[in-house]
């Protein structure tokens, strides 16, 4: 198999093994087969290293000298933190931007979120996840601190980049699951009644302290990853990275 997109080698190469961990066909504690690889992929070692490299800045494999390139699993704890660490990051992009929320952003995303609620209630959770990074992005991008904005994302590639429970599944394969999405959407709803009538400190802790709180929906988050008994992302999970790529 050839690469022939016409992105730079180093990125088709690294954005094929995150599809890789995305789809599940990667796993935690799994060793990167690297000379496998670029002979499927038809490369030299030197895009592979420097996405691999990549990868392990934003933590999604370990390079272990002499051993080889290990898959980083998923913990209870790793996403504990994750949450805490995100939570704190956005909660303080937010407060920055309060003063240029407008109206007319704040209808777009009511907007937004009535539209997905909609397709919920049909039982259609497909745009779950690109309706949400787009409701948070469009607050994000009024924030000029390109530091916290790299901090912020890759925080919730970490989260969002493993495999979890196929959201258009949610209303057939978990009822809770399908249940906390509905929930995670209400509070979109609060966020919107913040920023229109309430302060930058209110919005701050809100987001902090309760869009971002992990022990209040922690039984459902490792139902989601399969870390408690639940359904297993590896048979759920959206494969959106074919043998073609």
């Amino acid at each position: 198999m050839m690469l022939y997109r016409s992105d730079p080698l180093r990125k088709q190469v690294y954005d094929y093994l995150r599809g890789l961990l995305t789809s599940g066909r990667l796993k935690g504690g799994d060793f990167i087969n690297q000379a496998e690889l670029t002979a499927k992929l038809g490369i030299s070692r030197t895009p592979l290293r420097d996405s691999l490299i990549q990868l392990e800045a934003e933590g999604f494999v370990s390079i272990i000298p002499s051993k080889g390139v290990r898959i980083n699993p998923l913990t209870c704890d790793d996403i504990k933190n994750t949450y805490q660490i995100y939570g704190a990051l956005e909660a303080t992009a937010f407060e920055s931007v309060f003063g240029l929320v407008t109206e007319e952003k704040l209808k777009e995303l009511d907007e937004l979120t009535c539209k997905t609620e909609a397709l919920m209630n049909k039982g259609d959770f497909g745009m779950c996840y690109e309706n949400n990074v787009a409701f948070h992005e469009a607050i994000l991008a009024l924030c000029d601190n390109e530091e916290l904005l790299k901090m912020l994302r890759r925080s919730r590639q970490r989260l969002y980049h493993f495999p979890g429970v196929l959201t258009p599944d949610l209303s057939t394969a978990a009822a809770d699951l399908a249940s906390w999405e509905r929930g995670y959407w209400a509070q979109h709803h609060k966020i919107i009644d913040l920023f229109r009538s309430g302060t930058a400190q209110e919005v701050a802790d809100y987001i902090r302290y309760v869009h971002w709180d992990f022990h209040g929906v922690e039984d459902r988050i490792l139902l989601f990853y399969g870390l408690e008994g639940g359904p297993r992302g590896d048979r759920l999970i959206k494969d959106c990275w074919p043998e073609s790529v």
